[in-house]
């Protein structure tokens, strides 16, 4: 029997720095994700996926009462069944988004059911209207698209980052918060 989550009105947007990412957080992912984050080249890229899994695992273990290790993340996409796709927790009615750019990963969490996405997008040398509207396009896909989407311009969680946040609930409270301190720490 899977473990629920108490429904909720409230969404919590969680929020952590690249510098956060280490190697020991490798023993929080399962298979699939170790092998992904083995696969990526790039060191900046390893870095924010290992985080992203890690934290999205950290904050559902919380909300569901289990080991970080013990969550069951599937990934597999909705349209060509590779393991790319947005991430859901089987047998919960625990909805997430995860996104990352630059040196901030977000994670966005709604117990109880309902949809949400969340982007997250360095600005860099791009106009920021430009990444604004980058945000909330990718912040509605990931929350399903269509119509009803409440969409919420949250506050930057780092200098020359943009948040966006949407979802189906549109009297939910959104909470931004720091998870530096949920992530399992750095062994030496």
């Amino acid at each position: 029997m899977a473990v629920q989550p108490s429904p909720t009105s409230k969404i919590t947007v969680f929020t952590v720095g690249l510098t956060m990412a280490h190697v020991g957080l490798l023993d929080v992912l399962d298979h699939h994700e170790r092998q992904r984050a083995a696969s990526t080249v790039a060191e900046a890229d390893r870095a924010r996926f290992l985080l992203g899994a890690a934290l999205l695992r950290t904050v559902a273990g919380a909300m569901l009462d289990l080991p970080a290790e013990a969550v069951t993340v599937d990934r597999a996409c909705s349209h060509c069944g590779r393991w790319h796709g947005r991430p859901t927790l089987p047998g919960t009615s625990l909805e997430m988004s995860v996104s990352h750019s630059g040196t901030v990963v977000a994670v966005a969490a709604l117990p109880g059911g309902g949809r949400v996405g969340v982007d997250v997008e360095r600005t860099g040398d791009r106009p920021v209207p430009e990444v604004v509207a980058w945000t909330i396009a990718e912040a509605q896909f990931k929350a399903g698209g269509g119509p009803g989407l409440t969409l919420h311009r949250l506050p930057p969680p780092a200098p020359r980052h943009v948040l966006t946040l949407a979802t189906n609930q549109a009297s939910a409270t959104v909470e931004v918060v720091n998870a530096a301190t949920l992530l399992p720490p750095a062994t030496s």
